[in-house]
């Protein structure tokens, strides 16, 4: 049987590891080919997390924002959010610096797509209400209709055929009793907090998981009209310029705020202290707000890099499992590389060689090499939030030329930077704008005179 042959057919069977975004997109993808195709297939999925659980049981670990661009396609698609699954309907962003800060608004006005907070789990540990609040349950729920059947088990083993027509073997189960399946496609969405990605290094294809980093988040519980009248809608943003927080936010989820901290290195539950006793970041508390006593937290794993070979013939992996955007929009991510997958495998076959072709080369075209100019801009971010007397002046002539092309211009730029709406290279070229870097000169080179100044008249004064 040639590699031509290696194709998905009428009763052709699809397991998918993993009951998340990624599983569920390329679930309601591929049914959708395989109705405009005229083929029958059975999906089954592999999810052993109860996601209308609270707490870490049913949650997949994540600030849970869905950007306005991934709202837009939901919406194409025809999954509508329901009222319970939102938590938040998102305003726009409010950018801190340790010295500053500026209200973000939504570039382009005219688009009717909205920024949702929701929870992927059945939201934190101990909280009391009663109806589903998951994401990522909603969006099983709604593959589930379409004909898809869920096992609530573990997969415990992936056996590849050595002859490459033949199907792969699913073991999974609990405890002592193991069941198996054969499947014409394996689909890996497990995620990167999943030890399968480990199993599949172990088949010895090629595959080599994303190079990862250790987050902290943490859900805090406030008072529903405090967090209205003091976070307005916004998702506040933290570029404090101090080490090892590279990014922070704060998402209002009604009677929460949801914090995300990301580091240079791996970070603990210190440095969640630490953040939380910032002065810039207490202001967005209340007055006298302490730790409480119990609270949700966890220390997730988010990518770095993208994975190499996350395919070989009849399997495929999707998500950060695979290629993922840097530190943001990992939702959109996966929805864009299993639309990637399912193009792959009902148009042009399952084979190795079609994967490395039709879905590994064109997701790394669109986000792992994006990634390479995410890195020099964040880099850069980096080093600019350090020097406060620069963006200190720059937001302020912002913030008092507001409406004006260049705080249009800078708007566009943040909220590209802290959204992921926009690549990267769309964010460079914004930031190295002839213009946008011109009309800011006169205003660095006053800044800077103006601190030389201080420190002079500091170093004096101390004599």
């Amino acid at each position: 049987m040639t590699e031509n042959r290696l194709r998905l057919t009428n009763n052709s069977k699809i397991a998918i590891i993993g009951g998340g975004p990624a599983g569920s997109f390329f679930a309601s993808d591929a049914i959708r080919e395989a109705k405009r195709l005229g083929i029958d297939i059975k999906i089954t999925i592999f999810n052993s997390k109860d996601f209308s659980q609270r707490g870490p049981i049913g949650c997949n670990m994540s600030a849970a924002v869905i950007a306005g661009t991934l709202h837009a396609k939901l919406t194409r698609d025809g999954i509508i959010l329901p009222e319970s699954i939102i938590r938040q309907e998102i305003k726009g962003y409010y950018f801190h610096t340790e010295e500053h800060g500026i209200e973000l608004y939504k570039p382009d006005q005219t688009s009717k797509s909205s920024i949702m907070a929701v929870y992927r789990g059945n939201g934190p540990l101990y909280s009391t209400h009663t109806k589903s609040h998951s994401f990522d349950d909603f969006l099983l729920q709604h593959v589930i209709k379409q004909g898809v059947t869920v096992i609530s088990e573990s997969v415990i083993e992936i056996n590849l055929p050595s002859n490459r027509n033949d199907p792969v073997t699913v073991i999974y189960g609990k405890g002592g009793q193991h069941n198996s399946m054969e499947a014409d496609l394996v689909v890996g969405a497990f995620g990167i907090n999943s030890n399968m990605a480990s199993k599949i290094e172990h088949l010895g294809f090629g595959y080599t998981p994303p190079k990862t980093i250790r987050t902290c988040q943490m859900e805090i519980p406030l008072d529903p009209a405090f967090i209205k009248s003091s976070f307005q809608d916004n998702i506040q943003v933290f570029a404090l310029g101090i080490e090892p927080f590279r990014f922070a936010s704060m998402v209002p989820k009604d009677n929460y705020v949801t914090v995300s901290l990301v580091g240079s290195r791996d970070l603990t539950s210190n440095d969640l202290i630490d953040f939380l006793n910032h002065p810039t970041v207490r202001k967005n508390l209340p007055h006298n707000w302490e730790m409480p006593e119990k609270f949700c937290m966890c220390l997730p794993k988010i990518v770095l890099l993208h994975a190499k070979n996350p395919f070989t013939d009849r399997l495929v992996l999707v998500g950060d499992t695979s290629i993922s955007r840097i530190f943001k929009n990992g939702l959109e991510s996966a929805y864009i590389t299993s639309q990637l997958a399912v193009r792959a495998s009902f148009e042009y076959g399952i084979s190795k060689e079609n994967f490395a072709r039709h879905y590994y080369k064109p997701a790394r075209k669109l986000l792992a090499m994006d990634n390479k100019l995410g890195a020099v801009i964040l880099a850069i971010s980096d080093f600019v939030t350090r020097q406060n007397w620069l963006v200190k002046a720059r937001l302020s002539y912002v913030e008092d030329k507001r409406g004006s092309w260049i705080a249009n211009h800078l708007n566009a730029l943040l909220w590209n930077m802290v959204t992921g709406d926009a690549p990267y290279h769309t964010i460079l070229i914004q930031a190295l704008n002839p213009l946008f870097q011109m009309k800011l000169i006169p205003v660095t080179l006053k800044a800077l005179v103006t601190d030389i100044i201080k420190r002079l008249f500091s170093q004096n004064y101390s004599k």
